[in-house]
């Protein structure tokens, strides 16, 4: 179930996109569900029934929608309503299917620290601009969920320059 909740939408989300009442999405859907009833075509690859709780703690019913739920319903609906519910099914999927890789927080920051600074020196022996080493510190830094100023790498001036002066030269600044 958990896996199912991580690759579909409810179908109150779905109305809000359709702009329709949930009760007459959930109406609609139920009719989906008896027309591939009577083609003998299951209907959980597109509809899964659910409930929901309200903020009044009343329990209601829904369905969670997959991905070709989403497509079922875009196909019925026609115009600048149809556009935009597909439009945002298919960046709503998207997001669900490539999340950002960003490893899970880690319980230990010291082993975080202990690799940055073998980093970190590896990249002085090498002969690495500081400014680079502050990149890679951050960049390892967000992928365990570590949090650091907005301006914790500073590109020196004359770094700056030189690049202004390549694109100035290029034709592309």
């Amino acid at each position: 179930m958990h896996d199912l909740m991580r690759t579909t939408i409810t179908s109150m989300e779905a109305a809000e996109w359709c702009g329709k009442e949930h009760s007459k999405l959930l109406r609609d859907i139920r009719n989906y569900i008896s027309q591939l009833g009577e083609a003998k075509i299951g209907f959980s690859d597109f509809f899964n029934e659910s409930t929901y709780v309200t903020e009044q703690n009343k329990t209601l019913p829904c369905f969670l929608v997959t991905k070709k739920g989403c497509e079922f319903i875009a196909h019925k609906m026609t115009g600048q309503r149809g556009t935009e519910f597909t439009a945002r099914y298919i960046n709503r999927f998207h997001e669900m299917e490539n999340p950002k890789k960003q490893i899970p927080p880690t319980e230990h920051p010291g082993e975080v620290a202990n690799l940055l600074k073998v980093l970190s020196n590896r990249m002085d022996k090498q002969g690495i601009a500081p400014y680079k080493s502050a990149e890679m510190v951050k960049m390892v830094c967000e992928q365990y969920g570590i949090q650091l100023p907005a301006d914790f790498v500073k590109v020196p001036k004359y770094e700056q320059m030189s690049i202004v002066k390549f694109l100035e030269g290029s034709g592309k600044a």
